[in-house]
């Protein structure tokens, strides 16, 4: 026989989740505008990029910038000679 502590328990746990599922308010979905935020080509003699676009183009060059900056630099020639050598 289970003891008697543990099935009040459960019947407590049980009790407080059912509680919690009837006593929860619905959810329900937020109505959306029917358009995406592109905004590309809507500005007065510019250009205006909506907020994600501007957060995917910054991140772009972002994680391009380096690559650039090490091609620019001799820093690359001196590793490939220096690693050359090394062999």
């Amino acid at each position: 026989m289970p003891d008697r502590s543990v099935t009040s328990r459960s019947l407590a746990t049980a009790a407080a989740l059912l509680a919690l599922a009837l006593l929860a308010p619905s959810a329900q979905a937020q109505e959306t505008g029917g358009q995406l935020p592109l905004l590309i080509g809507q500005g007065a003699g510019g250009t205006n990029f909506s907020v994600p676009v501007q957060t995917l183009l910054f991140f772009t060059a972002l994680s391009f910038l380096p690559a650039i900056v090490l091609m620019m630099t001799g820093f690359t020639r001196i590793v490939i000679v220096l690693s050359l050598m090394r062999q």
